[in-house]
């Protein structure tokens, strides 16, 4: 049951407040918990350090010429934090490669999907060749750009 109060009593106030921020978020953590048994779970992964899954290309020794950095996230997804390859080594497979290995690493620890966001001047098509679909969009992030956010289902439940 919610308490009813008039408009006119309530006081808003614009500030930054450190000890009201904290509150708030243990109010809402606390409201989460008790919604459901998966948000403990994932809170308290929250709270462990994170475990990366990083991959590397390099030629010779030590000339990195690509790489992915990923983690296992909040809610037990791979999460592809950044992918980059040379632009010279680009369009020979690299990229595709690293993001099978980080997939399958991904399986091996019980993660079933990843996700991913990319803009539309980086690698949207790339991504969906290799399976992600995009479950959102937004525009003008930044001005004249959309941001484009995609999963993938890595082993089906």
């Amino acid at each position: 049951m919610f308490a009813k109060i008039s408009q006119d009593k309530i006081i808003y106030k614009d500030t930054n407040s450190e000890e009201r921020r904290k509150f708030l978020e243990n109010q809402l953590f606390e409201f989460n918990q008790a919604q459901s048994k998966q948000i403990v779970e994932c809170d308290r992964l929250q709270t462990d350090p994170p475990t990366f899954i990083e991959i590397y290309a390099e030629i010779e020794p030590e000339k990195l010429i690509g790489g992915l950095v990923s983690y296992v996230d909040w809610g037990r997804w791979l999460y592809i934090d950044a992918i980059w390859i040379d632009a010279n080594y680009r369009k020979q497979g690299i990229g595709q490669y690293l993001i099978a290995c980080a997939e399958q690493k991904a399986i091996r620890k019980g993660i079933k999907r990843a996700r991913l966001y990319t803009f539309d001047f980086q690698a949207l098509s790339f991504y969906k060749k290799l399976g992600y679909t995009v479950y959102g969009e937004l525009e003008d992030f930044p001005k004249g750009h959309t941001a484009y956010y995609l999963k993938k289902v890595l082993v089906d439940s």
